[in-house]
């Protein structure tokens, strides 16, 4: 079973660039490849091929599809049966649909939750063929984005708590300033009206005193008229 393991592993440096323009649905070919050379040989048919140089071809159109920078530490496992091998060197319909797959599978962008491991299983039948990934890889450039993520969260948030509270402050203070304004007009007012009321009082108090004043001039007239009136008439 050995043989029929592809490690795919990942491109990188200008290789890589090369092959990021590319798309996930197809392949790409080099002129110098080993896909290339079978194809002149056996004039674009693989049928005619060894199942070895089949293999080989094969191998090499894997190898050849676009990779996403997220897999770039990311181990690939393809395991093809001997079966599936053959069923794909005679069916051209059917090796298309495992390189699109293929090529769907390795163009995916996993982010920052990439696998350590990818394993696809293929077979003469595409019920008996399967793929999974394991494990999640310890990146230390992704744990750092995050934590700074979160930093800058709990910065945001920070910042928020401060813009509501000085809103909070500023809206008090300005409600204190408002009510100290009407109740300096109330207290104002209150003591305008006391003043008007202690003059008022002053006045009636006033009219009150020259009301009793005048009352009792009068009585000590009156009185005087009446002693005046009582004695008798002066006699010589």
């Amino acid at each position: 079973m050995d043989n029929n393991i592809i490690n795919t592993g990942y491109i990188t440096g200008a290789d890589y660039e090369r092959k990021t323009a590319a798309s996930a649905d197809v392949y790409e070919k080099n002129d110098s490849s080993f896909a290339n050379m079978m194809s002149e040989k056996y004039l674009f048919s693989p049928r005619d091929m060894t199942p070895a140089e089949y293999k080989l071809y094969f191998h090499d159109r894997v190898n050849a599809l676009y990779t996403h920078p997220s897999q770039k530490r990311l181990n690939w496992f393809i395991d093809i049966t001997d079966a599936a091998y053959r069923r794909m060197q005679n069916d051209p319909a059917y090796e298309q649909r495992v390189l699109n797959f293929l090529a769907k599978a390795k163009s995916t962008d996993f982010g920052r939750h990439v696998p350590r491991f990818a394993l696809i299983h293929i077979d003469d039948t595409w019920e008996k063929s399967y793929g999974y990934t394991y494990g999640t890889q310890d990146d230390e450039r992704a744990r750092r984005a995050a934590r700074k993520k979160r930093m800058e969260a709990e910065r945001a948030k920070k910042a928020r708590r401060k813009k509501l509270l000085k809103e909070y402050l500023k809206k008090k203070a300005q409600a204190k300033r408002l009510q100290d304004k009407l109740l300096g007009e109330r207290i104002a007012k209150q003591k305008l009206e006391h003043v008007r009321l202690l003059e008022s009082w002053n006045e009636d108090r006033q009219r009150v005193q020259a009301s009793r004043a005048y009352e009792a001039n009068l009585f000590m007239l009156i009185r005087r008229e009446l002693q005046l009136a009582s004695k008798p008439p002066y006699q010589s």
